[in-house]
């Protein structure tokens, strides 16, 4: 009686073991907090944007400790990052990235030319209190129409680039100013395009560095 209740056990624990290795084992789906379901987390993509702003960086921070002139300034930003990381293919262009630019510089230096009155957001903002002074008046307008041209102009040449909006802002707040600026500028921004389109861009598609698909 003993053995045939051990036998019974046995065949039950042969049974249990062999459900157990046929069954597929499936766990509950989550998505985490903020998780974009249509696309798989890729790690490469965000790297690889990370190593193209720092050689686009070093490139011209290297020119401007040579030289001693302003090649980095905020606006690089926005279009080292659209390159960066292929977010608007468009954005991408010469005639969008270099043209947006120099339509900005152009829109600023009108625009401060005619309202600006020489001064300086670093001076207006440096006084102990600059609230209500024509200063700011004049500031205040100048940005205003440089950014009303800076928008117009991209709009009929088609040369939309948004990070050419800071850009025009720079030059009509005074923040740099002059021909000389305005051509380190465009001469930046040329270097920033060509150096990732005909030198970056090769060197990542052969390490494997180019992000494989756009942010939308």
């Amino acid at each position: 009686m003993v053995a045939a209740a051990t036998s019974r056990r046995q065949l039950q624990r042969e049974c249990f073991c062999r459900t157990a290795t046929t069954l597929p084992l499936r766990l509950p789906d989550f998505t985490l907090p903020g998780q974009d379901t249509d696309r798989d987390l890729d790690l490469r993509d965000e790297y690889s944007a990370t190593v193209n702003v720092f050689l686009h960086f070093a490139v011209l921070g290297a020119i401007t400790l040579v030289t001693g002139r302003p090649f980095l300034f905020p606006s690089l930003g926005p279009s080292a990052y659209l390159m960066a990381t292929g977010e608007k293919a468009r954005a991408e262009g010469a005639y969008h990235v270099i043209g947006g630019h120099a339509v900005a510089v152009g829109a600023g230096l009108l625009a401060y030319a005619l309202v600006g009155n020489e001064v300086s957001a670093y001076v207006v903002f440096d006084r102990p209190d600059p609230a209500f002074s024509w200063d700011l008046v004049y500031l205040t307008v100048s940005a205003t129409i440089a950014m009303m041209l800076t928008t117009t102009t991209m709009l009929l040449t088609k040369t939309n680039h948004a990070a050419a909006c800071a850009t025009t802002l720079i030059v009509a707040l005074g923040l740099m100013g002059g021909l000389e600026d305005a051509a380190i500028i465009v001469t930046a921004v040329a270097i920033l395009w060509y150096f990732h389109d005909r030198v970056l861009s090769t060197l990542a598609e052969r390490y494997g560095f180019k992000p494989r698909d756009a942010r939308d």
